[in-house]
């Protein structure tokens, strides 16, 4: 059979694939589509990657080779596309990538150890001995800290406006110098990380020391505690997302330190992404509820109600982060591994991956311990 003959006898099916490829390609027409024509689809899909295997082997005319192979690579796309939208894709990654992909990171338990451990540490001897924040933070920055929580909050919510975007602009600030710095080798994101953490946990714990009065504590606490949960998390995100680029660029798993940056990268989106939505909902929330003086609770319930009600906003904020990773992150990890329910996961998937660490670490163990003695 010559080129001619093979072309003529495989025309009808290349035009057809072709026809399909972009009725397919339509979003509007895609859920309209009936199962005999994603069949039909399949089939020409493999009949014409059969047809691109004969032809590179048998050095068909180049114009052939070309208009198969860009016949194949749109068949596969149009079968393994993603069946949502744009929009819907960022929600799905959100509420199924993101969490999952965080806690099943080693890095991003590091970078929450890092910030939490130094800031209760702080917290706790600057509460005891308020001498020790001042010479960590400064006498005159927590004088400033004093004078500016002296007096309760007066402000409309006309007024409120700007301060959004103020807010969501110095938290972001804090959020990309964690992430930013920690592109840096993974070493000047720690050190930000860590002085973050330490000058936080230093203020927290001075304002509520003996070295100020009940009324600036509880100005204070009252500010902040309704969007502290969103804020300091996704302070960790960021410092976690860079330090997991930061990661790359140390340890390449023999990449070029480029190639190795970039595949963290796709690894660190997921806690960008969750760092973004917990810095808008922490400006938010800063913006039109902590300065709020809540006057109808207040005259309804006592003077002591607005602080109750943002201390409720701060355990509900804490159980909606929790929530978020936790249930949905475990369930994204049971669903992506395939079992039905999470006992089955525990028992076809964990327990296995679990009994292989242990003998992994008891036979190095045994090893070392012969080599000991020998």
């Amino acid at each position: 059979m010559t080129v001619a003959e093979l072309i003529s006898s495989r025309e009808n099916d290349w035009l057809a694939l072709e026809e399909l490829v972009d009725e397919f390609g339509k979003p509007r027409l895609l859920r309209r589509r009936s199962p005999e024509d994603v069949a039909r689809l399949a089939a020409l899909y493999r009949a014409i990657g059969a047809d691109l295997a004969l032809a590179e082997t048998y050095n068909l005319p180049p114009n052939v080779v070309a208009r198969l192979n860009n016949l194949v690579g749109k068949a596969y796309a149009c079968l393994y596309r993603r069946a949502y939208s744009k929009g819907r894709g960022f929600w799905s990654i959100f509420f199924y990538e993101s969490p999952r992909w965080i806690i099943t990171d080693w890095i991003f338990w590091v970078a929450l150890a890092l910030f939490w451990i130094p800031f209760l540490v702080c917290m706790s001897a600057s509460q005891v001995n308020p001498s020790f924040a001042e010479d960590v933070v400064g006498a005159a920055a927590l004088a400033s800290y004093r004078h500016m929580y002296s007096d309760e909050f007066e402000s409309s919510a006309f007024d409120r406006l700007p301060m959004l975007a103020f807010y969501a602009y110095n938290n972001g600030g804090i959020g990309f110098k964690c992430f930013a710095y920690s592109l840096l080798g993974c070493f000047p994101g720690i050190f930000v990380l860590l002085t973050n953490a330490i000058n936080i946990g230093c203020v927290y714990g001075y304002m509520s020391s003996a070295a100020c009065t009940s009324d600036i504590s509880a100005n204070f606490y009252e500010f902040t505690r309704a969007h502290a949960p969103f804020e300091l998390t996704a302070i960790t995100l960021s410092a976690a997302a860079g330090l997991r680029i930061g990661f790359g660029f140390i340890w390449t798993h023999g990449y070029r330190r480029f190639d190795s940056m970039r595949r963290e990268a796709i690894k660190a989106c997921p806690a960008l992404i969750c760092a973004f939505v917990f810095f808008c909902l922490a400006a938010f929330i800063e913006a039109f509820v902590s300065p709020s003086p809540m006057r109808l609770l207040a005259e309804e319930f006592g003077q002591d109600a607005p602080l109750v009600a943002k201390l409720v906003i701060m355990v509900l904020s804490i159980i909606a982060i929790a929530t978020y990773f936790l249930v949905l992150g475990g369930a994204s990890i049971v669903r992506a591994s395939g079992a039905v329910n999470l006992k089955e996961y525990w028992i076809g998937v964990a327990l296995p991956k679990i009994k292989k660490i242990t003998r992994r670490i008891t036979s190095r163990s045994d090893v070392e311990s012969e080599q000991g003695w020998g």
